[in-house]
């Protein structure tokens, strides 16, 4: 089995966020890896949300029928990629609670040495997406786990004049979503997911208990 093991966790509204993980999970199986593309749970009403947009029926025919994700999905990969629409600079709610929800791994330090990326989409140049995709990072720093972004060798990062940065992969779409995901910025959401899958199979995961390091701490 391939050490190449990685799993992309996304949450989606209009589809912008969705198409940008399809685009990880695609650029993550061209290095050979096996992919796992999951949701997190669907939580409704959403007051920012209009569900009369076609958009968003489209996408949710789609999103609402992949796995939703688990623990045992972040035990298995060796590479994480997880990405949400930004609300006011940060992550989803939905996204965050699936975070808070594998608390656990944290404490027996499932995580610690396994890859870690981003990936978010904003309706304006300046609505917090390098803000989002830096609150995504963060968690994965609390895990013990190694942060990956996008190198400016990648020629789509830069040419892009919408979405796409050196701390993960995004999108901008138009406050009505009519400027859509450009090639750009799927280009650099595949980059992002080859990298991911090349280092995750470079990498070696140290799993190591948390609890246990804080009972043996001096003091």
């Amino acid at each position: 089995m391939t050490e190449r093991r990685v799993a992309v966790i996304v949450d989606s509204r209009y589809g912008t966020t969705l198409a940008l993980a399809r685009a990880i999970a695609e650029g993550a199986e061209s290095e050979g890896a096996e992919v796992r593309l999951c949701r997190v749970a669907i939580e409704e009403p959403e007051f920012s949300v209009d569900v009369e947009r076609e958009d968003y029926q489209q996408a949710q025919a789609f999103y609402r029928e992949l796995p939703r994700a688990t623990a045992a999905d972040l035990e298995w990969a060796r590479g994480i990629v997880w990405g949400s629409p930004t609300r006011y600079g940060l992550m989803s709610t939905p996204l965050r609670a699936f975070i808070d929800e594998v608390a656990p791994l944290w404490r027996q330090g499932a995580l610690i040495g396994k890859v870690g990326a981003a990936f978010t989409s904003t309706g304006g140049m300046h609505s917090g997406n390098e803000m989002t995709l830096l609150s995504l990072l963060m968690p994965f720093m609390q895990h013990g786990m190694v942060l990956v972004g996008v190198p400016h060798s990648v020629p789509e990062l830069v040419a892009t004049t919408k979405g796409g940065s050196p701390y993960g992969a995004s999108a901008v779409t138009g406050f009505d979503g009519t400027r859509g995901v450009d090639d750009n910025e799927l280009a650099i959401a595949r980059a992002l997911g080859a990298r991911v899958a090349r280092l995750a199979g470079q990498v070696r995961p140290e799993p190591s208990s948390v609890e246990l390091a804080a009972n043996r701490a001096p003091g």
